[in-house]
């Protein structure tokens, strides 16, 4: 698989992305595609031409009592095995940090609901491809997000791809992205939200989110 800009565009960075998954209880695995009224749009987005998608509902409190459960046995995994590694001297945590989903920073987005595209109709985050969505696209698909100092690119790619080249996805002109900022509610707070001039935004999980809000904002901020 390959890709690269034209000639006197640069690439800046690229990165695997996808839309991002709930963790809190209530919204466990799920995840929603709102107005900026927070009505559901999902309907809409399929009827403009993308495939059906698992319903977004959160979660009953018996269903949620399960996920607790489940999250506080995981949770334990990682703090037993840094207790046996720190045995012999302190070195940190090399198994994983059972807090590092930290706290919500918007209980209505993070906890009660879970938006992955917030969008006006007309507005850039409705003309997101829906091959960002891991329930929606193909078994081994992947999608990578691509920064130039040019556009916001979203690539496809497909499982035997090879030295094939990627497929763009989408774009958008940099001068109609806000910025981005980590969302460290979020699994190994890999979360970040893209803003986009006209209001709307996109929650996406990221390979390196530290390094693509960084690259974004740097490139705002010099426009």
């Amino acid at each position: 698989m390959d890709w690269y800009p034209p000639q006197g565009e640069t690439l800046l960075m690229r990165v695997n992305v996808s839309f991002a998954t709930g963790c809190a209880p209530k919204v466990a695995g799920l995840r929603s595609f709102r107005d900026a009224e927070r009505r559901d749009i999902e309907g809409e987005l399929v009827a403009s031409g993308w495939p059906p998608g698992p319903a977004f509902a959160v979660r009953e409190k018996a269903d949620r009592a399960g996920v607790r459960a489940l999250d506080v046995a995981l949770l334990g995994i990682p703090r037993l095995l840094n207790m046996v590694a720190n045995a012999g001297g302190p070195s940190g945590a090399p198994f994983g940090d059972p807090q590092s989903a930290g706290k919500p920073q918007e209980p209505e987005n993070e906890v009660e609901d879970f938006p992955v595209v917030w969008a006006a109709p007309d507005t850039a985050a409705r003309t997101l491809p829906w091959q960002l969505d891991p329930a929606r696209r193909p078994k081994g698909y992947r999608t990578e997000i691509v920064l130039t100092d040019r556009r916001l690119v979203v690539l496809g790619v497909e499982p035997s791809a090879g030295l094939a080249p990627a497929q763009e996805l989408w774009e958008l002109p940099r001068e109609n992205v806000e910025g981005a900022e980590r969302m460290t509610f979020s699994e190994g707070g890999a979360d970040v939200r893209i803003r986009f001039s006209d209001g709307s935004w996109t929650r996406w999980k990221t390979g390196d989110a530290a390094k693509l809000v960084d690259r974004m904002n740097a490139e705002s901020e010099d426009r």
